[in-house]
């Protein structure tokens, strides 16, 4: 499924300016802001599945800043 921002749009492909890494780095830190968003709200939609997985990715990523 894509967002609805993004429907239509590509992500810059081999030879455009942003490489893989430095797009991944720009999606992970927007989903860190998210995911503190919705931790501080907690939007009465934010079940706790919906917690957890977000809990189990922002540990993933964490864990992809440490190896780096």
């Amino acid at each position: 499924m894509v967002p609805r921002l993004l429907a239509g749009k590509s992500l810059p492909r081999r030879g455009d300016e942003k490489s893989l890494d430095s797009q991944f780095k720009i999606v992970a830190e927007e989903f860190l802001e998210l995911f503190e968003l919705l931790e501080e709200y907690a939007p009465i939609w934010y079940s706790e599945q919906h917690h957890k997985r977000a809990l189990n990715a922002w540990r993933t990523l964490q864990k992809s800043k440490a190896t780096r």
